[in-house]
């Protein structure tokens, strides 16, 4: 299975602690195999199996879970 690397903004995103707490969810979803976010550029980088579908739809539930103004926006 291939892996993709992909990089998402999250405009809005208000924190570090947020931040950590959406990259932590994030890692969490089966077929991620990284995930980091920098809580100073915004920008999220993810490592996933190339056959999730809904992975855009599953990071952003997560980030407005944790903070309902982000909105996210591939690079």
């Amino acid at each position: 299975m291939a892996i993709t690397k992909k990089q998402y903004v999250l405009e809005g995103l208000c924190c570090g602690i947020c931040a950590a707490k959406i990259q932590n969810d994030i890692q969490l979803l089966s077929g991620v195999k990284n995930a980091e976010v920098d809580a100073t550029t915004t920008i999220l980088s993810i490592e996933f199996d190339s056959d999730i579908d809904t992975l855009v739809e599953d990071i952003t539930r997560i980030a407005v879970s944790h903070d309902e103004d982000i909105v996210v926006k591939e690079v």
